[in-house]
């Protein structure tokens, strides 16, 4: 935890010269604020009980007394003001470093994460970043500088009673630190549950339509039902914590300290106390009770930025996706050489021993059964994850020594279902490039979805798209998959079942869209339909992760193995179709 503390600080520390403008402000509010009871003490002691009372002086005093008020009105403002600003400012760099470090998670960590837990941290934990700088960066240090200002000012008055009111202020450190000890763990339960409920909600807005579809919406909410009590639980226990020790013994020892005081103040002794005196005591144990309450009240709100920050460095430090590598200008070029790759090490393999090699311009097709490796094998290639045997080529170059950023940037991939951005359809091709119109409309028109959507290129570029885009056809979303693909001018092209979902005439759109782009890019597709690879230069046929056959079209029909087999079940399944 103090680790955690000292991390979050440092993000303060470029930050220095407004924070000293602020802690400037800071000291100058608490010296007008602690000036004040001893104008009125000595106004009390040494005007209005010693007659006559000159009018100038009363005045003056008077006038000094309310300007202070206004000094420390002005400054006090100013001061949180500047704090503020800096508090924010670390939080944004916080959420904008933290999302910086998501974006280059290595997909085996994204495996086992849950995007609504993610979101929490993005979103929750970072804003609970923000308490905790506002109160050590600011109120903190105005509280304790208060308390400071205080007990100067009572030892300078009487260091007997300024001693009486240093144990209230001791006291009740023990007390906070005890509490930040015993309700510690209970925070953690209750941020991580909040994490949970995030999950479990994001979860379910995303899966709707099966929630919906399945009659599952009982049971999403009885689930989320039990977290949500467990959560609050959890919370109770520590707000039963802060109710008993915090305020109520914080009372207890101020009741305390005012019978010493009224012991002291009527016990004898060398010097008789004024009435000044007795008034500015008593003034500022009353402003002292007031930072102590704050601050600790501000204990548990530190603990829950604590707990926040812990879960904050653990995704800052989680290992991250290799950034650095060479340069690379592709040519389309692919060999996999004795790959052997697994998603958990010590696993059952997905791919055995893969060896191929293809050229530049040339076609490449994936065949074989669901679960036979074809996706984790285009994964190897994008560099997601990396083999535990073998050599993945890309021209002459091993993937492993080149830039992944600029290995993706040539490479398009067209998704089996893919993500849709909000946004208009020219966004969706762009995806923040800096694409001129005459190449979105180029690609627009090479993929022909302007006929599919039937509408003029330029309202499809200016067509708004939902989320996911639910407004779109499943063959719509493919033709809008392969523009944004061929928009940044792949050497690559790799599609993932681009054609499992969609209608005949769809795929015969993509067909012919693939057929103009032959011998311009290498072509890597999957697919479960066998019309799409005829013309392919090379098909592999894969098989609980081993390349069975290996050949074109014809060599493979040559040999009756298993593409043969599977290109007479769907010329048979296609025949008994069209004649029901």
């Amino acid at each position: 935890m103090k680790m955690t503390l000292r991390r979050l600080l440092a993000y303060a520390l470029p930050h220095w010269r407004p924070l000293m403008r602020a802690l400037g402000l800071l000291l100058l509010a608490t010296l007008a604020e602690v000036a004040g009871p001893l104008l009125i003490q000595y106004f009390v002691d040494d005007y209005l009980l010693k007659p006559p009372l000159l009018l100038i002086p009363a005045l003056q005093l008077g006038a000094l007394y309310v300007g202070l008020q206004l000094l420390c009105a002005w400054a006090g403002y100013r001061q949180a003001l500047g704090f503020n600003q800096v508090a924010q400012t670390l939080v944004a760099q916080v959420r904008q470093s933290l999302f910086a470090a998501t974006l280059r998670l290595p997909s085996s960590w994204l495996d086992h994460s849950r995007t609504g837990q993610l979101i929490s941290t993005l979103t929750n934990d970072t804003e609970a970043l923000k308490t905790l700088y506002l109160q050590i960066i600011g109120r903190t240090l105005q509280k304790g500088l208060l308390l400071l200002g205080i007990l100067a000012a009572m030892a300078w008055l009487d260091l007997r009673l300024a001693l009486l009111a240093g144990g209230l202020l001791l006291g009740t450190l023990v007390i906070m630190v005890g509490y930040q000890r015993w309700s510690l763990p209970l925070v953690r339960t209750s941020r991580q549950l909040l994490a949970e409920i995030n999950g479990q909600l994001n979860e379910s807005l995303q899966g709707m339509a099966v929630v919906r579809a399945f009659n599952r919406g009982r049971h999403a909410l009885a689930s989320l039902d039990g977290l949500n009590e467990r959560q609050r639980q959890a919370r109770m226990q520590e707000l039963r914590l802060n109710g008993l020790l915090l305020r109520p013994l914080i009372e207890l020892l101020k009741l305390l300290v005012i019978v010493g005081l009224l012991a002291a103040f009527a016990s004898p002794g060398p010097h008789p106390l004024q009435v000044g005196l007795i008034y500015a005591f008593l003034s500022y144990l009353g402003r002292m009770i007031e930072p102590l309450n704050e601050l600790a009240n501000m204990v548990g709100q530190l603990q829950q930025a604590l707990v926040a920050g812990e879960r904050v460095f653990a995704l800052l430090d989680a290992p991250q996706e290799r950034q650095n590598g060479r340069d690379c200008q592709l040519q389309g070029a692919v060999r996999f050489e004795a790959v052997t790759f697994a998603y958990q090490a010590g696993g059952k393999p997905v791919l055995s021993d893969i060896h191929f090699q293809l050229a530049p311009g040339q076609m490449l097709a994936l065949v074989g059964h669901t679960g036979s490796g074809k996706s984790s094998l285009i994964s190897l290639l994008l560099g997601l994850y990396s083999p535990q045997q073998g050599r993945i080529w890309l021209d002459d170059a091993s993937l492993q020594e080149l830039d992944l950023g600029q290995v993706r940037q040539q490479i398009g991939l067209v998704q089996q279902d893919p993500f849709i951005f909000a946004g208009t359809l020219a966004d969706n091709i762009r995806l923040g490039r800096e694409l001129d119109e005459a190449s979105v409309r180029q690609v627009l028109e090479t993929v022909q979805l302007p006929a599919l959507l039937q509408l003029p290129v330029d309202q499809c570029l200016a067509l708004s798209l939902q989320e996911g885009g639910r407004n779109l056809s499943a063959g719509q979303r493919q033709l809008l998959s392969l523009a944004r693909a061929l928009a940044g001018q792949p050497r690559l092209l790799i599609l993932d079942e681009a054609t499992a979902s969609v209608d005949a005439y769809t795929e015969q759109l993509l067909q012919q869209s693939l057929n103009r782009l032959r011998g311009q890019h290498t072509l890597i597709v999957i697919a479960h339909r066998l019309s799409t690879v005829v013309e392919a230069d090379q098909i592999l046929v894969l098989s609980q992760g081993r390349i069975l056959e290996q050949g074109n079209h014809a060599s493979l029909l040559a040999q009756e193995g298993h593409y043969a087999h599977l290109c007479r079940l769907q010329q048979q399944l296609q025949a008994h179709r069209s004649t029901v």
